[in-house]
């Protein structure tokens, strides 16, 4: 079997577990988190994210309690157990969840964790936070904000730069993807406000990195300015080695799935990034075999569901068998 092909049931894989573990309430807005998430993990499935996320938890636990509680016992700590379940757990729930919020804030993962820990700590409370806690709460929003915003600002430059060597944002491997052109947007963003000159951007951007196309680089050059000049000083930049050209990686279309692909509940074609999105088609085919498979193993498309719905109506038969009975007969008719 070929490595794409290999990376397709793995992905394939991963949302037939998704749909066995969780609950569909969980997962149908994976598309709009794709979009809100850190560009690091747009092209991971949602639950490859939520292991990286639980493994980056565990690592920044035992940072912690090495630092404030005791540095033998740092290494046996978890805080949550490894991989996904078999079947739904609350623990896996609740981490998936805490991925989630946090892919709302468009923050790199470890951030997060490491500065939830430490304004635990700040704050003289040691204790062991599940990553249900590391978010901002009802009582502590305000002080947690005004100090997040200020620890990660410096810091998501730097973050940025390390997302530029992603081969999945180089012009090479375009697909004109939502994560790609909310990318490139970005980019564009930060060439039209930076003080470099325009030359050394195009160098940079277009030469060296290839995050842009030429002409998305001339486009944003001065019309009143020769861009010709502006190419051959750009080029002759590069070529004197100022910029180290970046290795050119050919990644397999399977690489290039954005992270809510073959997902069914969150696929809507009215809304982006779905609408806008050149493999929604295929996506929906995927998503497809997603529910087939899930039906195959595990007697239904969402077991979680089904359970769900058969306990609400084991309640309502109950409740409907026990009205107008006695306490008495009630326990009794519970008892047997």
């Amino acid at each position: 079997m070929s490595t794409n092909k290999l990376k397709l049931k793995k992905r394939l894989d991963d949302i037939v577990k998704m749909r066995t573990v969780l609950h569909p309430k969980d997962w149908k807005h994976e598309s709009q988190l794709m979009m809100t998430r850190w560009f690091d993990y747009r092209f991971m499935s949602p639950m490859e994210a939520t292991l990286l996320f639980g493994e980056l938890y565990v690592q920044g636990l035992r940072r912690h309690v090495k630092r404030h509680v005791d540095v033998e016992i740092a290494e046996t700590v978890m805080g949550i157990k490894e991989g996904a379940p078999a079947s739904r757990a609350r623990w896996f729930t609740s981490l998936w969840r805490a991925r989630q919020r946090t892919d709302q804030i468009f923050v790199p993962y470890d951030l997060l964790i490491d500065f939830s820990f430490d304004f635990s700590s700040r704050r003289k409370r040691f204790w062991t936070m599940l990553p249900s806690q590391l978010h901002a709460s009802a009582k502590n929003k305000k002080a947690w904000w005004a100090v997040f915003l200020e620890s990660v600002e410096d810091q998501l430059p730097l973050r940025m730069r390390r997302v530029g060597d992603m081969p999945h944002y180089r012009i090479e491997n375009d697909l004109s993807l939502p994560p790609q052109e909310d990318f490139r947007e970005l980019i564009i963003s930060e060439t039209l406000h930076e003080n470099r000159t325009m030359s050394d951007q195009l160098a940079e951007r277009v030469f060296a990195k290839r995050h842009l196309t030429l002409k998305q680089g001339l486009d944003l050059v001065s019309r009143i300015t020769d861009r010709s000049e502006v190419v051959a000083r750009a080029r002759s930049s590069f070529e004197d080695g100022t910029w180290a050209s970046a290795p050119v990686v050919a990644l397999e279309r399977a690489d290039l799935l954005p992270s809510c692909f073959g997902i069914a509940e969150t696929i809507d074609n009215r809304l982006d990034p779905c609408r806008s999105c050149p493999l929604a088609a295929k996506c929906a085919d995927f998503a497809d075999r997603a529910i087939s498979m899930t039906i195959r193993t595990a007697g239904s498309a969402s077991p979680v569901l089904e359970s769900e719905r058969a306990r609400i109506l084991r309640n309502v038969k109950n409740f409907r068998s026990n009205k107008g009975k006695s306490p008495a007969e009630v326990s009794s008719t519970a008892e047997a």
